[in-house]
């Protein structure tokens, strides 16, 4: 066997994913998990595999346009080394061409066939050639289904309700790594400890909000910190962050977080109700809830309550605040989480829409009087948002819309009464959020 390397496991990653309906992390794991290799070869190969998932339907379309043969006529091993292949030379500016044509041919050579190697080496090359001859090589299929990277029931979608200057900055954002940002919980720290000890490791940050840095170093920095180890900070986005705040915890409230799993927003909950308060934290996946329990422990809390549960017909406690962070088609985290876009399915709209209300309706009865609840979602579809609401109000009178707090930033805010982030116009994830009191 070849040594193991990032391109290797990219491969197998690649591979594993485009067999199997999982997440690009699942297989990404089961592949670590099977060839243990060094750090810097794993980080690399997140790297790749990530990106060629992200710019898929992309790839597909410049492989096409410079072989001359259609994706669905070649192997699938292949498929996937030209991807990762075209991946590196086109994006990649730091990796010499000829290192990656060497490699990938060896791949190819490896995993498919001596005529299928020669394939590889000739498509590489002549990529190499084209893009030396014309700067703009790829313009003719700028316009092209495919080059959006997206399944064309999102591409249809969005076509549909965005303007052109809007639509196409769209495109632009989920379609580039998302910026990685902390949470800094000021446990036994203030954030300018945070940054200053950040300093002295080299890893360059800047403040983004009152608690949350935007981190310019790469993620293993950050992961292999004290301060994470120790639960001072948590990686979490500035969207993921505001709808708990649009909760408004007070301290020593009791709050009711459903599909909470793993836990980043229940940590963030269970800082702000402090030890007076408590989180009960629930979500129908065992393997989730051990992935929140584990965090407790970096965390050092002692105010959450982890239960598997199903929030559309499990009995829970009565509390002051609830959180539902809904299970949604992930349109609006698309650029964060690239694979979301082709596991998801046309259909599958339909299904969190039902799912969505019915989570709405079990949970507001245990709800105290005067007591609210925000329904989130990391959706743009409207028919997850404000429809669910709008369906929700008509069918309990005694729940209305209430006014987001003043922390969160009024650019975020929508018609003064729901969080409404979008990728395009406010450069981080898109959610939604909003407010609702029982009276």
């Amino acid at each position: 066997m070849r040594n193991i390397d990032s391109r290797f496991l990219a491969f197998f990653i690649l591979k594993k994913f485009e067999q199997k309906d999982i997440k690009i992390t699942k297989a990404r794991d089961d592949v670590f998990l099977k060839y243990s290799p060094k750090n810097s070869f794993k980080n690399r190969a997140i790297v790749l595999a990530n990106e060629v998932v992200r710019l898929r339907a992309r790839l597909d379309l410049m492989i096409e346009f410079i072989s001359n043969k259609k994706i669905k006529r070649l192997d699938g091993s292949i498929i996937i080394i030209m991807r990762l292949g075209f991946y590196e030379i086109i994006f990649d500016r730091y990796v010499p061409n000829y290192a990656a044509v060497d490699s990938f041919v060896q791949l190819a050579h490896h995993f498919s066939s001596k005529k299928s190697a020669g394939f590889t080496n000739a498509v590489l090359r002549n990529l190499i050639r084209k893009i030396k001859s014309d700067k703009y090589w790829y313009k003719p299929i700028r316009t092209a289904s495919g080059w959006s990277s997206l399944p064309n029931w999102i591409d249809e979608r969005w076509l549909n309700r965005y303007s052109k200057v809007h639509y196409d900055k769209l495109i632009d954002y989920i379609n580039k790594p998302s910026d990685l940002y902390i949470r800094c919980d000021n446990k036994s720290k203030s954030i300018e400890n945070i940054i200053e000890v950040f300093e002295n490791k080299g890893i360059k940050t800047d403040l983004f909000l009152k608690n949350i840095l935007l981190v310019r170093s790469s993620s293993s920095k950050i992961l292999g910190s004290n301060l994470f180890n120790n639960g001072d900070i948590s990686i979490q986005s500035p969207s993921s962050a505001a709808i708990v705040y649009c909760l408004d915890v007070k301290n020593g409230d009791r709050v009711l977080d459903v599909c909470a799993a793993p836990g980043t927003k229940t940590l963030q909950l269970a800082h702000l109700v402090g030890d007076r308060g408590v989180v009960y934290a629930s979500d129908t996946s065992s393997d989730r809830v051990a992935l929140g329990i584990k965090d407790i422990k970096r965390h050092g809390r002692k105010n959450i309550h982890w239960s598997v549960k199903d929030a559309t017909k499990d009995t829970y406690e009565k509390v002051d605040k609830i959180l539902i962070d809904a299970p949604c088609t992930g349109t609006g985290v698309i650029g964060r989480k690239p694979d979301i876009r082709w596991r998801r399915k046309a259909e599958d709209l339909k299904k969190f829409t039902k799912l969505q209300l019915s989570i709405l309706n079990h949970c507001s009865q245990f709800l105290k009087n005067g007591g609210s609840m925000v329904y989130s979602t990391c959706s743009l579809e409207p028919e997850e948002n404000l429809v669910v609401v709008e369906n929700f109000l008509n069918l309990n009178s005694n729940f209305t819309i209430d006014e987001l707090p003043s922390a969160i930033p009024n650019f975020w805010i929508k018609d003064k009464h729901f969080l409404n982030t979008s990728p395009h116009l406010h450069g981080i994830d898109g959610m939604f959020a909003i407010r609702i009191k029982k009276v």
